[in-house]
């Protein structure tokens, strides 16, 4: 294999739920044979089988010709909806486990030996994510994932800072998580939320965006990659423009996180935010950075315990910057989760090898969808030297997208359908749901094929 192509057997050999072993012919026909049609009987005798393995998901097992799909009797596990969430290796579980049954304590409390090594794992967590995207340590504070970053920002930044009039510029394919908290404060202070407009290629629009600029701009907040369309936005020229009229820039990289090397520095942005589960990380776990020069205007919005320094009658003190913005006990084994996913990505990851790879995936699901009548491709279409993407969106004038990803899925085909938490763009391309296929390092081109293969048995 070329040192410059993705080695994605190696890479797939990570991950439990690629690598589980089929049950048996007679187990698979028996509860076969057992299943009926009610929809109400279904996921229980599925989830009483899954339970029932002997060789569950978090049990690595390699070498194995027919990988079983945990909804499917017949076919493997084809999953193309990483965009939604990301399959976890297996050291991410075990780094957890190892927590959960050898040093399970709060941290910052106890005074005990594994209590401190508790403190000491999930600070180094914390370490270890702010060297990843070129962050110091007290630059990060850790969350339950980019929605409570993001309204964490709205209420201990920005509902300080902005005032009647002020504006907030966003883009017309945010994530609700991106756009519902600016709406909901602009309703409460009375600021002006302004939607930029996204190129063909499904980026803002930066003639139309630095048209909205003004004295009155205080916050730019932007999603990177977007998770309908795909297109990468060129934060260092967003964040030079707002900048230059004195606002402040938030970043959502939920999407490019996994799939992109990420530098707060070089992007000279003020807030920036992630999930975990993106990035091959458990659910439940997010980072939101605050460069150091903001850090003085932030304002805890949360209280409780372990974020207090002391507490009096009438008036108390709060722990500096990041832990009074952590109140109560944290998702320690989450945090120590994530730094495993961190270390897997840095250790199994080239980025630039990885974005070949999923263009590839890209351009040739693009071109067998292109065959079919009455498809309209809505996402960035990567045809340029350079360029990158790792999803398609698209419609059908035949099915609901709907009807589509139930149809994949009766092939082990797991793909998203819906809105995608960007209603206002299928709003605009008048239209109420789309179906999104997207890809990670596990993916395959024999995976495209065979999906391309079922869609056209349907579409064509």
């Amino acid at each position: 294999m070329s040192k410059d192509s993705m080695n994605v057997d190696k890479f797939r050999s990570f991950f439990p739920i690629f690598n589980t072993k089929a049950d048996s012919s007679s187990r698979l026909s028996s509860w076969d044979n057992e299943l009926t049609p009610s929809p109400s009987t279904i996921p229980s005798r599925r989830f009483q089988l899954w339970r029932a393995r002997p060789d569950s998901p978090v049990r690595r097992s390699l070498g194995v010709d027919v990988i079983r799909n945990p909804c499917s009797l017949h076919y493997p596990l084809i999953y193309l909806d990483s965009s939604s969430t990301a399959q976890v290796p297996l050291e991410v579980v075990e780094a957890m486990n190892q927590y959960y049954l050898s040093y399970k304590a709060n941290v910052g409390r106890g005074v005990y030996c594994f209590a401190e090594r508790a403190t000491q794992e999930y600070e180094q967590a914390r370490a270890t994510i702010a060297k990843f995207i070129g962050a110091k340590s007290k630059e990060i504070i850790f969350t339950s994932g980019a929605t409570a970053g993001i309204n964490m920002i709205a209420q201990s930044w920005a509902s300080h800072h902005l005032q009647r009039g002020d504006e907030i510029i966003i883009s017309a394919v945010e994530h609700h998580s991106n756009f519902l908290p600016w709406q909901e404060l602009a309703r409460h202070l009375g600021l002006v939320v302004k939607i930029a407009p996204i190129t063909v290629d499904g980026v803002v629009d930066f003639e139309k965006f630095t048209e909205l600029l003004s004295h009155t701009t205080k916050l730019v907040a932007m999603v990177h990659t977007s998770n309908v369309v795909g297109g990468t936005n060129d934060i260092e020229k967003i964040t030079q423009a707002a900048h230059s009229v004195g606002a402040a820039v938030l970043v959502d990289a939920s999407q490019s996180i996994a799939h992109q090397a990420i530098d707060v520095g070089a992007m000279n942005i003020d807030f920036l935010v992630f999930s975990g589960h993106k990035l091959f990380g458990p659910t439940g776990t997010g980072v939101v950075y605050v460069r150091a020069d903001r850090i003085p205007q932030m304002s805890p919005s949360s209280f409780g315990g372990g974020m207090v320094f002391s507490v009096g009658e009438t008036e108390s003190s709060y722990r500096p910057f990041p832990h009074g913005f952590e109140a109560g006990t944290p998702n320690v084994a989450g945090a120590i989760g994530l730094r495993a996913a961190v270390d897997f990505v840095e250790k199994n990851i080239d980025f630039s090898i990885l974005m070949k790879h999923e263009t590839a995936l890209v351009q040739t699901m693009i071109a067998g969808l292109s065959q079919l009548p009455g498809i309209q491709i809505l996402s960035f279409q990567p045809v340029a030297d350079g360029a990158h993407a790792h999803m398609v969106t698209f419609v059908s004038d035949k099915y609901h997208a709907h009807d589509i990803a139930a149809y994949l899925d009766r092939y082990g085909i797991a793909v998203r359908a819906g809105h995608h938490c960007v209603q206002l763009f299928h709003q605009a391309c008048n239209i109420n749901a789309s179906v999104r296929i997207s890809f990670a390092g596990y993916n395959t081109l024999t995976e495209v094929d065979f999906c391309l293969q079922k869609l056209h048995e349907l579409l064509g």
